[in-house]
């Protein structure tokens, strides 16, 4: 089911677009006051700036700019460059097709040149720092890492961690499957999840420079970044690059196979009637032309664009069967929000009037697949019964989550167990926040909690604001949460155990199944949600 609804923060949003651009890179001028900001790295040397009580690098070439020639390639090592670089803005996003609200779109214009990435150090503290890279939401489609909600200046002075955040290649510029038209593509295939692959590299060879342990990486992403961390725990190539990864809402089950990825080329290049798609002509293709072909692929519904296996980059599935082998070693979180579905309903402020109108709703949010009556009766009869006080919006939320965000992450987890390597740890995120005519612990909600950057303007649907949340929160519960949130994430980059003296956290197994419960009061519960979580997986199993 994450394969249809691991969808684009777009389909929740106002219309609005990111426009293409090129970018030339930030170089050095003179700056003053730069004492302890210059890092030596293997390309060139840095000027950072101070942030709070840490050191910011921003905008950091990881990979060569994928353009001309490189378009639609495997990512090169970065150029170098003599003197000293200014790393003090941030990098210019990929090309895309954002139409989300503010706090989820990066105020730079697209790019082709993208390659970028921030690092954020906290000042004095141990050496040797965890290292945590942060691979953003929005699909495979949109996003940036430069967005002000993942600035992680707190996280880093809170955990004495190393945060690294990417920008990479989207949508058609990163994830167009182009191997079975030109054959000289066949080794560049999904060069957004290859640019992943190169920013760590970069991170192996550069990150000691820091203050940073190579040998202690974690990577970390929600949503459609949650995805990007499920696929690389099935990619040989990022195999010892990272050593603990953490899946929020995205668990993403499978990826493309050859031949779904070539049903979405044909619709790409049929919008700009390519008959010959050589690479000469695909690196000649104007700015006009992507975008035509990026917004008629955009029309199809859930994950147009994703990773596909292609047998050399990918050679096999990725958490569909079992746990991937890659995995073995790899500790990991996992989890969701309590209310995931909420943003992705369509008229949530709106009491559905009937039976009806809930059954026409859900199969919508299952990408539309739709119900008999006997399997819609099975389904609305037990979840009255799991839930009798519930109203009809609560119930259709609850059913939506159940078979979407929670049952994957769920086999996700199972699947890790059964493999019988690392722990897993797994989380519930139940912090609500005003918005949709109610209160949610919705898609994204505890993204500003682990990065402790509550203050992230307007979200959501356009309502939900700090003085919304504030008033929500007279005790300022949120800052205590937050400050609890980083600790058991930074905690888990050090050592592989999220657990902190304030929240004891045990693995996860198949017998106790405990899960943490993060909101007001935080505490361990067995088997949360046991009989929906049964319904749901015996259902889908035979749906």
């Amino acid at each position: 089911m994450i394969d249809l609804h691991l969808t684009r923060r777009a389909l929740v949003a106002a219309m609005g677009a990111t426009a293409m651009a090129t970018n030339a890179p930030l170089l050095a001028k003179a700056a003053g006051g730069s004492k302890g900001l210059e890092v030596q790295t293997a390309q060139g040397r840095l000027r950072g700036k101070h942030e709070g009580k840490t050191k910011a690098f921003l905008g950091v070439p990881y990979a060569a700019p994928p353009v001309g020639p490189l378009r639609f390639r495997a990512p090169q090592p970065p150029k170098s460059w003599r003197g000293v670089r200014d790393a003090v803005t941030y990098g210019p996003p990929s090309i895309q097709n954002n139409r989300d609200h503010k706090a989820w779109v990066d105020p730079l214009p697209g790019s082709e040149d993208c390659l970028y990435l921030n690092v954020w150090v906290p000042d004095g503290k141990s050496p040797n720092k965890p290292v945590m890279v942060w691979f953003h939401g929005g699909g495979y489609e949109s996003g940036s890492g430069g967005l002000p909600l993942y600035n992680g200046a707190a996280l880093a002075d809170h955990g004495d961690v190393v945060v690294v955040t990417v920008n990479h290649r989207l949508s058609l510029m990163g994830y167009l499957w182009l191997g079975d038209v030109d054959p000289s593509y066949a080794s560049d295939s999904t060069p957004g999840q290859q640019d992943l692959v190169a920013s760590l590299k970069w991170v192996r060879d550069n990150i000691a420079a820091f203050g940073g342990d190579p040998n202690n990486v974690t990577i970390f992403g929600e949503s459609g970044g949650g995805g990007k961390v499920s696929a690389l725990l099935a990619t040989p190539s990022a195999k010892g690059l990272f050593h603990k990864a953490i899946v929020q809402s995205g668990s993403q089950q499978k990826v493309y196979t050859r031949a779904e990825a070539s049903e979405i080329t044909k619709i790409a290049l049929s919008a700009v009637d390519l008959k010959t798609p050589t690479a000469a002509a695909l690196s000649a293709l104007p700015n006009s032309a992507l975008w035509t072909m990026m917004l008629a692929v955009g029309k199809l519904p859930g994950l147009a664009f994703q990773p596909v296996v292609d047998g050399a980059f990918m050679p096999h599935q990725t958490w569909q069967d079992a746990a991937p082998p890659e995995s073995l070693a790899v500790p990991m979180m996992i989890g969701v929000n309590a209310d995931e579905s909420v943003a992705f309903l369509p008229d949530m402020r709106k009491e559905p009037k009937d039976d009806a109108e809930m059954r026409a709703r859900f199969a919508g949010s299952m990408g539309g697949k739709a119900f008999t009556d006997e399997e819609w009766g099975r389904v609305i009869q037990r979840y009255r019964a799991l839930l009798p006080n519930a109203s009809r919006l609560d119930l259709l939320v609850a059913m939506s989550s159940d078979f979407w965000m929670r049952s994957s992450a769920q086999n996700q987890a199972e699947k890790k167990v059964k493999q019988g390597g690392a722990p897993v740890f797994v989380y519930e995120f139940g912090w609500k926040t005003p918005c949709f005519g109610g209160s949610w612990s919705l898609h994204g909600i505890e993204i500003p909690f682990v990065f402790g950057n509550l203050d992230y303007g307007v979200a959501w649907d356009g309502e939900d604001s700090e003085a919304s949340r504030a008033a929500a929160d007279p005790k300022r519960d949120r800052f205590r949460l937050a400050a609890q949130t980083m600790s058991a994430w930074a905690a888990f980059a050090h050592s592989g155990n999220p657990s902190t003296p304030e929240i004891p956290w045990p693995a996860f197994d198949l017998q106790r199944r405990a899960t943490l419960v993060l909101d007001r009061e935080i505490k361990v519960v067995d088997d949360l949600h046991h009989d929906r979580r049964v319904f749901a997986q015996t259902f889908q199993s035979a749906w």
